[in-house]
């Protein structure tokens, strides 16, 4: 028998999808494997049908001094190093995306927020963007600068964090 999970109703495709990128000049998203979520993906196009989680993107990190996602349908990011990510905020481009060769696997990376595409994707619209941190806060994004002991506790704490990230205050700028 089938389990629950299959029964599960697939999210709704959204009309346009957004990708964060520094370059201001890109003509076509090609599928790269870079970050994929597992070895059997292969290369993709990464859309989101949140303008606010698309922000997150914008400065190049990784999980080692950067966790985000979204708790209660509500973007955020979690940064251990304010410095540094101030010093990497140069701004970009949040892109627009059609929505057409794009597929949601509902049980991998960022769930409902995270589309894929696995052929070439040709931007419909861009929006310039000077800040990514300014942008985060303007969106409604979560943005939490944490010290490196509290970092180490999120990284560690048995419920991944959650409830700590949710007793955190918010960076308002």
């Amino acid at each position: 028998m089938e389990s629950e999970k299959n029964f599960a109703p697939k999210p709704e495709k959204p009309p346009v999808l957004f990708h964060a990128s520094r370059n201001q000049d890109i003509d076509v998203f090609e599928p790269r494997a870079e970050k994929t979520r597992d070895e059997n993906e292969g290369p993709q196009v990464f859309g989101t049908p949140s303008r606010a989680m698309a922000s997150i993107f914008l400065v190049e990190s990784d999980d080692s001094w950067v966790e985000s996602g979204a708790m209660d349908g509500v973007p955020y990011i979690v940064i251990s190093d304010e410095e540094r990510y101030k010093n990497l905020d140069t701004g970009g481009v949040i892109y627009s995306l059609p929505n057409d060769t794009f597929e949601n696997d509902p049980e991998k990376g960022l769930r409902e927020l995270e589309w894929t595409s696995s052929e070439p994707v040709v931007p419909s619209e861009k929006e310039f963007v000077s800040s990514a941190l300014e942008d985060m806060v303007e969106q409604g994004v979560k943005v939490f600068f944490v010290d490196k002991e509290t970092w180490e506790e999120i990284k560690n704490a048995p419920d991944g964090g959650e409830s700590m990230v949710k007793s955190l205050k918010p960076y308002t700028g």
